[in-house]
């Protein structure tokens, strides 16, 4: 049996973990290699996105003036539509596979620790950390899936609802007679009450996505989510982060849903004021705050007419928990709001 062993524990123990080792590899080639053809499948989505845009535009504009090749816009509306539409649902199942790939990394990670009994505390279980990742992933799988059916179907709806508006519109106005113009004026309020629901439906889309997180990082994909923010509603956004690693993905998925349902409560409730978005990294800490300079309102005050924590505050908990974070508000009338996230970061050496 002495012969077996040695000062790393039984040869067949050492196999096992130089098999693990061999297989971890592997696979982290083969998500590296997804991670990229997913990237190069998104740009050319952003780029069928933008001509799609562009064309749209030029058939209005076709519509509107009576030109010949409106006809010929809307055929090529059509095609980029569907171009569209087939590389989202390809870029959504490379996502979700390479989620997969990633989350059997982490497991056999969590696995290989067990092995070499590297654990030290609850926190560092690593089957507790597993689920965590499960449940993080799974959420994330049902919003894509989410953001899939509402593409497919409300999204489809609205935008082929619009384009026969459009038609209605211009064949509206070049009628004649006090009907006809109110017909004309009924249209014109239905269409842009349309295409408002439609950009509204979009927003919600986009929302849903997580923006890539796991491709770009955490620090890269608030930077754009804050700039399309910013543009959407008008509101000046600031945003400073340190320099610091990369966190585990699920992690880091958190911290951006969190600031997303943070700004959105800013949106409804601090009334187009300035917002700032930090990401201040500390040796032992991790701590993400997003401060607007609205209105604020009495948590206290608040709790006690609703019976219930309000202002969404229940689920950015419930997601700074699953990650071992803890979640602050700080807010009073008259001097803004902020919400503060504090995660713990393993000390090394």
């Amino acid at each position: 049996m002495n012969s077996q062993e040695g000062p790393d524990g039984s040869t067949a123990l050492r196999e096992a973990r130089e098999i693990v080792a061999e297989q971890l590899e592997r696979l982290r080639a083969l998500a590296e290699r997804e991670r990229e053809e997913t990237a190069a499948l998104a740009a050319a989505l952003r780029q069928a996105e933008r001509e799609l845009d562009e064309v749209t535009l030029q058939y209005r504009t076709a519509v509107q003036r009576r030109r010949a090749n409106a006809e010929a816009l809307s055929r090529r509306v059509a095609e980029l539509r569907a171009r569209g539409d087939a590389l989202s649902r390809e870029v959504d199942t490379r996502r979700s596979g390479l989620r997969q790939i990633e989350l059997l990394i982490r497991q056999i990670e969590m696995s290989s620790s067990a092995l070499s009994n590297t654990g030290t505390g609850a926190t560092s279980d690593p089957w507790a950390l597993a689920l965590r990742s499960q449940v993080i992933h799974g959420r994330e799988e049902e919003r894509v899936r989410l953001a899939r059916e509402v593409h497919d179907g409300p999204a489809q709806v609205l935008a082929n609802s619009l384009m026969l508006l459009e038609t209605c519109y211009s064949l509206a106005q070049q009628q004649t007679g006090e009907h006809a113009e109110k017909l004309a004026t009924m249209i014109g309020r239905l269409r842009d009450a349309t295409r408002e629901g439609l950009s509204e439906v979009r927003r919600f889309i986009a929302n849903l996505r997580p923006g890539q997180v796991a491709e770009r990082g955490l620090v890269e994909a608030l930077r754009d989510y804050l700039r399309t923010y910013g543009n959407t509603y008008n509101v000046h956004v600031t945003f400073e982060a340190d320099a610091a690693p990369r966190q585990a993905d699920e992690v880091e998925i958190v911290l951006y849903r969190i600031v997303q349902e943070a700004l959105q409560n800013a949106h409804k409730y601090a009334r187009g004021a300035p917002i700032t978005v930090r990401l201040i990294h500390q040796p032992d800490a991790l701590i993400l705050s997003v401060r607007d300079e609205g209105p604020g309102f009495d948590p206290r005050e608040v709790a006690r007419r609703t019976g219930k924590s309000n202002w969404g505050l229940t689920s950015m908990r419930e997601r700074a928990e699953l990650i071992g974070a803890r979640l602050t508000v700080a807010s009073r009338p008259g001097h803004g709001t902020e919400v503060t996230v504090a995660l713990p970061l393993e000390q090394t050496g």
